[in-house]
């Protein structure tokens, strides 16, 4: 039998480490764990990236980003531009299982929700109203959207089944409509029973420029370990771009990016081109939750 795993992005991801592992220890399957986790954070208003409490985009509302992939099958279900449910991943885990398409986005897929009677409820609360009031002060009618703290879990089960799952309210003061990587499968996420399992968090239209979840996914393939593939993935993605823009020790939000993945064995791995960058993770070897500082890449390496 496999030992599970499983390992969360920021030090917000604690919380969906915490309800994700005790679904594992119990033998339950690994889709479960992944949404279970992310719908912890999803709720919690004081994570201001994330579901409930997230800032809103540029006119004032929040739209909110998620996605869930199975490795069995390489399936997936995702939403976007989703506003008036606090919990999107639960759409997308029945986008993933009960519809034929992988991806709904808006109105569509707020419509599918209130089919299957998932509960609406509101996102704003003081606290990211009071936000979204101060970072419009003097921008006029222009965009200056900042932070973009996506929690992203990856995770193994003891039948040694492979999941990935992403939950976002994407950049602060966003144009309505914006997507960024969060849903879309191969830059946000990506997950293979036969490798291994990565998200990304960050700047989106920078990761998505490389496909980097599915890129550390394949390098994890062809025999890279977890930490590797981070390191590699990321830093090529760096390289490639350096001669359009400078990603390299970003200090600003909007050229930031983190990586977490998980291989077959449940070994774990992360980098990040900044250095603010922690996770959290267990697994059934070693059941403490720990929260880790990723590796940081660049080209002075």
């Amino acid at each position: 039998m496999v030992e599970w795993a499983i390992a969360a992005t920021w030090p917000f991801g604690r919380v969906a480490v915490e309800a994700g592992s005790q679904l594992l220890a119990e033998g339950i399957g690994v889709i479960d764990a992944v949404e279970e986790g992310i719908c912890r954070v999803e709720v919690d208003p004081a994570v201001d990236s994330v579901g409930v409490g997230g800032i809103p985009n540029l006119v004032g509302d929040v739209e909110l980003d998620a996605a869930l992939m199975r490795g069995s099958d390489l399936a997936v279900g995702a939403v976007a531009s989703v506003t008036g449910f606090p919990n999107p991943v639960k759409i997308a885990r029945l986008v993933l299982e009960k519809t034929p398409h992988h991806v709904l986005v808006g109105q569509g897929a707020e419509r599918f929700a209130d089919s299957h009677g998932l509960a609406r409820g509101p996102l704003l609360t003081g606290s990211s109203i009071e936000a979204w009031n101060k970072r419009c002060q003097g921008i006029g009618n222009s965009s200056s959207p900042t932070g973009h703290d996506t929690v992203g879990v990856v995770a193994l089960d003891s039948a040694g089944k492979i999941a990935a799952g992403t939950s976002t309210s994407g950049m602060a003061l966003k144009l309505p409509g914006r997507v960024g990587d969060s849903p879309l499968v191969g830059a946000g996420f990506y997950a293979d029973d036969v490798s291994g399992a990565a998200v990304a968090t960050g700047c989106g239209e920078y990761i998505m420029r490389g496909c980097l979840s599915f890129r550390i996914v394949e390098l994890m393939a062809a025999g890279a370990t977890a930490q590797e593939a981070c390191e590699e993935g990321l830093l090529g993605l760096i390289k490639r771009l350096r001669n359009s823009v400078t990603l390299d020790d970003a200090q600003e939000d909007g050229k930031k990016m983190a990586v977490l993945a998980i291989d077959k064995n449940g070994c774990v791995g992360a980098a990040a081109n900044h250095g603010d960058f922690q996770f959290a993770r267990t697994s059934a070897g070693d059941p403490v939750i720990h929260l880790v500082r990723a590796a940081k890449v660049g080209l002075g390496r």
